[in-house]
This record gives structure tokens, C-alpha cells and sequence, in this order.
């Protein structure tokens, strides 16, 4: 799932993800990004959120969606330092701007030896859109 406030840099990581073969949520702020995670009723196997969001920043929606789905992977994205981080979530942090090769070894690291999520590479389905 992609939550990110920019729309250009949600199209993007759309596009790079769904070129690796996954099923792209999207959610344009953090309460859009929770209300998506509460009402899909899929498996999601990484949200990359941007920190600093309108209605509801990053950090506070991965601490609810974490809640919800005990084990998610979360790759927190910012043009901010990683200061602006709490130190829990800094682990997986990629800062903005990035090109796309690093989206994509960052999210194959992430996601490696995960056989679910593996899986689902060359998986073509419909998009759902948030």
C-alpha cells in the first residue's frame, strides 16, 4: 500500500510497484491510508508512507495499521531528515527525493525470503483504488 500526500510521487511508486508485479492500495493521507487498510480484507504485505502528511501523519497511521496488522512491513518515506522518524520506525526509511531502482532494491530487501509476497510478483490483477 502507498500512502503519500503528493500525487506525482504516489503515480510513481504506482508504476514501479506495479512493473515488479504488486497489487497497488493507494491512500492520498493518513486517515485515507487506515480507512484503506480497515476496509480491505486482503492480505497487505508493506505500506510506504511519506512522515509528514495532512489529517494524519505517516508514523501515527503505521501505529494504528500496525495495531490492526501485527507483523507489517512499513517503509517510511520523506524529503525530511530522519530526525523527523520516531526511532522505532527509522529501521526502513528511504529519504526523498529517490530514484526508482532504489524503491525497488529497497522493497526486495523488505520483502525478501517473505514466500507470500514473493508470490505475488507477476501477480496481474485489477487495481483498487483509493
Amino acid at each position: 500500500m502507498v500512502v503519500e500526500d503528493e500525487a506525482t510521487i504516489r503515480y510513481i511508486l504506482r508504476i514501479v510497484l506495479g512493473r515488479m508485479g504488486y497489487f497497488v492500495l493507494e491512500g492520498s493521507n493518513g486517515a485515507d491510508g487506515l480507512n484503506v487498510s480497515q476496509t480491505f480484507n486482503g492480505r497487505i504485505d508493506l505500506v510506504i508512507s511519506d512522515v509528514r502528511m495532512p489529517k494524519m501523519d505517516g508514523p501515527e497511521m503505521v501505529r494504528h495499521i500496525q495495531a490492526e496488522r501485527p507483523g507489517i512491513k512499513i517503509l517510511l518515506i520523506s524529503a525530511y531528515s530522519t530526525e523527523s522518524v520516531p526511532p522505532d520506525l527509522s529501521k526502513d526509511f528511504l529519504a526523498k527525493p529517490f530514484l526508482p531502482a532504489a524503491i525497488e532494491k529497497k522493497v526486495q530487501e523488505m520483502l525478501a525470503g517473505d514466500p507470500v509476497s514473493l508470490g505475488r510478483r507477476n501477480w496481474h490483477q485489477p487495481k483498487y483504488w483509493a
